[in-house]
């Protein structure tokens, strides 16, 4: 057999001789002068696009400027209508100046005045009447002409026109300036909107600028320069010989950009003749040996056996950036899978509104990194920075996170360090290096590298590797705008074998990740996936622990499932759902999320709780009753409460990564549906009488194991409003007349029945208010007697639920009277006041009214 590397030699030699004898001198690559990892581009202009809201100005992104005819003067900007909040039909009013890059520097010439709009560097500029344009039909353009000479100097800030248009889906803006833009080196553009919305009379850099009273909602920012554009690369591979780069930008010439070697195992190189777009590889040569592999940071790929892709981080303008996270005690977390919930990220976003109107304020995502095919749980991750592409790209993960935000929904991502891949993983192996076979750079390469899921284990111990871990962490929670992590597997993180031997750089690399987050934004929730009942898994770093916010809690699911899944009522056991109710670890309720359904528990041999409870009939009588019996445990006892995806609808099964959920069943389970949705109100207190539910307090004061009956009181400060006391029967015999005990004397309300005949048409409608008085019961000064039906649950509270509006009633106050018939006269001719549906008040509507007169029903 021929040796390789001597091949290898003798080509890179003759090479050289070729270029001596041709009088040449071979070219070593540059290093990049670009700091970070992967593929970063790196330009001379750009614009920052500013919001206003709440009170100040927040960058929302940036985005490059089109300066193909830069050196006649011209800049182009071009923005999606959504992307600015705006849509066909708006009119907004605008100004454009021109400005120095000083950041006290004011605007030197402005679109809205024909004269000087400021006599030097050190006085503020005054804007003149705004400019007004109609995004009028599907497009449209109106010319804007300036005067020449009103400026104090510099004739690159001198504005001589500018151009409005617009098309079905971007607004566009150029500008024309009196001279060579590049040339210049320094200008500013400086754009203020006006939209019609909450505004200011100040801009988001800043500079010195009257505007006349007028204000402004979005600000436009951009800056054009002589410093050059392109694309910088760097990789590690401290293994490699030399290494090549090949892409879209080179024809993708194997020996045509070979990249420079740092010196510390990282390879770099800056071109700027590559672009955003463009794919590319690297070339590692080992001892002679090629290997081809996708940048171990690629932020977008093609697919798992395709190639890297250069992504612009700046490319998306975030719309909601006043976002306010919900606290973790008041999250209701919806796990879900976007492959089955709804096919990809773009659909979710079509599924938002529904989980808003469900109560959900925190979505949990499956793992979407790039994983080996379309088909997928995804905990089989492959490009740990990449979006999965058969969901999207990195920006329709951009825009989902965006549009859940403004609907006040927080995203968690489920996230994998225990093990990647193992297939199509070009981290395998990575720069050809490898000892006894194993993986190489990446991964542990002796008996360490052994998960379940393949000899894949990270090496926690490289440092290099841990960087790598870390600022996958933090890269997805600040360039997403994600609001924490769930962790997958960290008992495989901290130690082998399910938890057999130790990995002490394991726990330690989980210990700094949470420092490191913590350090970020400490109030980004990160969950543990350890299911061993570790409470030093939530316990500090400082004292000691992994320093992790929440763990997924074994000590609630198993043995509620156990209680609601048993065939006979003898089976049950109030102790075991009364310890389920009062674990907590290190005293914290909130460093627990409970469940009944996640989607380990509805698959790997078990399936969904109705389905096990009658398995091929999960819409039967008894899977309806006590699936809600276990999901009102999850609503009513401390913790952080989470649903898995169609569990609020009876989906049946078990869960495949290949079966869509059946949302037919949102109509034939519609009953179930108001049954978790009245259930989350509670949760999050919407009507001001249960937030006793999300309280750090918890007495169980009532368990009857014979009668398989238990009742606890969940309270925070206490009193009306805040205590709430929960029964619960887990038996098949109704309870009639049965007496518990209550924290306070008087009218408890029935906030929550869970026989009501509204979530279905065989439930009895068993329960009632009830009134505690001075007999002593339950270890209480107070008791009431109840009466609940077979497998239910009834929350109390000595706050009332707010009346239901009834027809008539306009202004929902109970009663239809002359406060309504004054609305009607105040709406007529509008939709205002309408109450008959027609979208119009009018005689109809009055007629209703008197018809009605007199209390709501």
């Amino acid at each position: 057999m021929r040796d390789r590397s001597i091949n290898w030699f003798c080509l890179v030699v003759l090479a050289i001789v070729s270029l001596l004898v041709a009088g040449m001198k071979p070219a070593l690559p540059e290093a990049s002068q670009v700091p970070g990892m992967g593929a970063i581009p790196y330009g001379g202009a750009g614009c920052q696009v500013w919001r206003y809201g709440t009170a100040e100005w927040l960058l929302s992104g940036i985005t490059q400027p089109d300066l193909s005819n830069a050196s006649s003067g011209t800049i182009k900007w071009s923005f999606t209508l959504d992307s600015l909040g705006l849509e066909l039909g708006d009119t907004i009013r605008f100004d454009v100046a021109t400005s120095g890059s000083g950041t006290e520097d004011p605007g030197v010439d402005h679109l809205s005045r024909q004269d000087e709009a400021t006599d030097g560097w050190g006085t503020p500029s005054v804007a003149g009447k705004f400019l007004t344009y109609q995004l009028k039909g599907a497009s449209g353009s109106m010319p804007y002409p300036d005067a020449e000479g009103d400026v104090f100097d510099f004739p690159n800030l001198d504005i001589q026109w500018a151009l409005m248009s617009h098309d079905s889906t971007r607004l566009h803006l150029q500008v024309k300036v009196d001279a060579d833009l590049v040339e210049t080196n320094w200008t500013n553009f400086m754009i203020f909107i006006d939209k019609g919305g909450e505004g200011a009379e100040t801009n988001g850099w800043g500079r010195p600028i009257d505007f006349n009273g007028q204000s402004v909602d979005l600000f436009l920012g951009s800056w054009v320069n002589s410093a050059e554009s392109g694309v910088s690369f760097r990789v590690w591979a401290p293994n490699a010989d030399a290494v090549s780069l090949i892409g879209d930008f080179n024809n993708w010439s194997l020996y045509q950009t070979m990249m420079a070697n740092e010196g510390n195992g990282h390879w770099s190189v800056s071109l700027n003749y590559a672009s955003v777009g463009d794919a590319y590889k690297y070339v590692f040569i080992n001892g002679g040996t090629q290997y081809h592999r996708n940048d171990a940071r690629a932020y977008d790929v093609t697919n798992s056996i395709g190639n890297s892709v250069v992504y612009d981080p700046n490319s998306y303008i975030w719309q909601t950036t006043d976002y306010q996270r919900p606290d973790w005690n008041d999250m209701v977390i919806y796990e879900l899978h976007l492959g089955t919930f709804s096919g990809g990220l773009l659909q979710a976003i079509n599924k938002l509104d529904y989980l808003q109107e469900l109560g959900i304020n925190t979505i949990e995502l499956m793992p979407l990194w790039e994983f080996a095919g379309d088909t997928s749980w995804g905990y089989n991750g492959c490009f740990p920075f990449t979006v999965e592409s058969s969901y999207g790209s990195p920006n329709h993960l951009k825009r989902f996170v965006d549009e859940a935000h403004s609907r006040g929904i927080a995203v968690l991502v489920d996230v994998l360090y225990n093990h990647w891949g193992p297939s199509d993983l070009d981290l395998w192996q990575y720069d050809g290096w490898s000892e006894n076979g194993m993986g190489g750079i990446y991964f542990y390469n002796n008996w360490l590298a052994e998960t379940p899921w393949g000899d894949t284990r990270p090496d926690y111990g490289r440092e290099e590797v841990r960087q790598y871990i870390r600022d996958n962490a933090l890269y997805w929670l600040t360039e997403f705008h994600l609001d924490g992590f769930r962790i997958d597997g960290t008992k495989w993180i901290r130690a082998t074998d399910d938890g057999g031997t130790d990995i002490p750089e394991g726990w330690s690399l989980l210990q700094w990740i949470n420092d490191e987050i913590d350090a970020h934004d400490a109030g980004k929730l990160i969950i543990a996936e350890d299911l061993a009942g570790n409470e030093w898994m939530t316990k500090s770093t400082g004292e000691g622990g992994a320093g992790f916010d929440s763990q997924w809690d074994v000590h609630f699911v198993h043995p509620v499932r156990g209680n609601i899944e048993a065939v006979n009522d003898v089976e049950r056991s109030m102790w075991s759902i009364r310890d389920a109710i009062l674990a907590s670890y290190n005293g914290s309720h909130t460093q627990r999320v409970i469940y009944t359904e996640s989607h380990d528990e509805v698959a790997n041999g078990n399936a969904r709780v109705p389905e096990d409870i009658s398995p091929g009939d999960a819409g039967s009588w008894f899977a309806r009753k006590r699936s809600t019996l276990g999901g009102a445990l999850v609503f009513t006892s401390p913790g952080i409460p989470m649903i898995f995806q169609g569990q609020e609808f009876l989906e049946d099964g078990w869960f495949s990564d290949d079966d869509p959920l059946d949302w037919t069943k949102v109509e034939t389970y519609s009953g179930i549906l108001q049954l978790y949705k009245d259930l989350i109100s509670l949760r999050t207190n919407q009507d001001g009488v249960s937030s006793g539910l999300a309280g750090a307090s918890t007495n169980v004061h009532h368990v009857n194991d014979n009668g398989n009956v238990i009742a606890f009181h969940r309270y925070g400060d206490g009193g009306v409003g805040d205590d709430v006391v929960v029964a619960m029967n887990f038996s098949i015999d109704e309870k009639q007349s049965y007496r518990i005990g209550f924290p306070h004397e008087g009218a408890w309300s029935l906030l929550f029945n869970s026989d009501d005949s509204e979530y279905s048409g065989d439930y009895s409608d068993i329960g009632h208010a009830t009134t505690a008085t001075p007999f002593s019961y339950d270890n209480m000064a107070f008791s009431g007697v109840i009466s609940l039906a077979p497998y239910s649950v009834q929350i109390f509270s000595q706050g009332d639920l707010p009346a239901e509006p009834c027809d008539g009633d306009v202004t929902g106050d109970g009663f239809v009277d002359i406060s309504d018939l004054l609305a009607i006269i105040a709406g007529w001719g509008t939709p205002d006041a309408d109450v008959t549906g027609d979208n119009m008040t009018n005689v109809e509507d009055l007629l209703l009214i008197i018809g009605v007169f007199g209390p709501c029903p």
